[in-house]
């Protein structure tokens, strides 16, 4: 709607932004920049109304070839999705809570692989009240 309102496209045509599930898989578009703040939240989730009326929670797990890992945790997905957008030489910043790549399991694999495979220039550590503070 905020896209509709600043008359980026119209209601009477197709959008020019592409309304997907951006982690289902690789759009093979690469870009050579990327500056994102992706949604926050540990797990990804879908809501199903069963025949009886009834609603149930899936946990998604993205299984992608070009993921390093396999998780169910949404942020980590969205690095690697970031990481797989990228040209060869392109750039991206990206805000993600604290402890995000800093965690074990599937947050210290995929920090490994950051920091082998890709040229990190910074990671900033803000205090964690930043992101979840009142007001």
């Amino acid at each position: 709607m905020n896209l509709f309102l600043h008359n980026i496209g119209d209601m009477n045509s197709e959008p020019p932004v592409v309304r997907n599930d951006s982690l289902i898989a690789d759009s093979g578009k690469r870009f050579d920049y990327v500056l994102t703040n992706p949604p926050f939240g540990k797990k990804s989730s879908m809501t199903i109304t069963n025949e009886d009326g009834t609603q149930g929670k899936e946990a998604l797990t993205y299984n992608r070839q070009d993921f390093w890992v396999t998780t169910s945790n949404k942020q980590l997905n969205f690095v690697q999705h970031i990481r797989s957008m990228l040209k060869i030489v392109g750039r991206a910043a990206v805000v993600v809570p604290d402890n995000v790549l800093f965690e074990g399991g599937a947050g210290e694999t995929i920090r490994k692989r950051l920091l082998t495979s890709c040229d990190v220039h910074t990671l900033l550590r803000l205090p964690t009240v930043i992101f979840y503070a009142q007001g």
